[in-house]
């Protein structure tokens, strides 16, 4: 698992945080259940792992990995945040996200350039 954890260890660097004990668990658990997760979920999981370990301090780990693009976090139409491991974290690329099972799919095209030029042509500016 060393190697899937990996790419994700250099991004934790590269953006300027620390690898923990903490960080590398929650990582290791998304790798792991490869499935959307709610923040109690993760703190249960992980605290039998690292104790003591409180639930802000997972809240506040989730958001970091949500910030510098290793998570994905998914709000559901019951307004429940959840997060999931982006497969794909250093590429540019969307996500699909089905609001009634919240399973997401990662979509490698782009529109934006072709809505840019549409655009750019209705208004006739840049």
């Amino acid at each position: 698992m060393d190697s899937k954890l990996a790419p994700y260890l250099k991004i934790l660097r590269s953006s300027g945080f620390k690898i923990t004990p903490k960080r590398r668990s929650v990582i290791s658990l998304f790798l792991k259940e490869q499935r959307t997760l709610a923040p109690r979920e993760v703190h249960e999981k992980v605290r039998r792992v690292i104790s003591p370990l409180g639930l802000p301090t997972i809240y506040r780990i989730l958001e970091e990995l949500s910030s510098i693009g290793v998570l994905v976090s998914v709000v559901s139409g019951e307004r429940l945040l959840s997060y999931a491991l982006c497969l794909k974290p250093q590429e540019h690329h969307h996500h699909f996200i089905c609001r009634s099972c919240r399973k997401i799919e990662e979509v490698d095209y782009c529109g934006i350039g072709d809505l840019e030029k549409t655009i750019q042509k209705k208004l006739g500016c840049r």
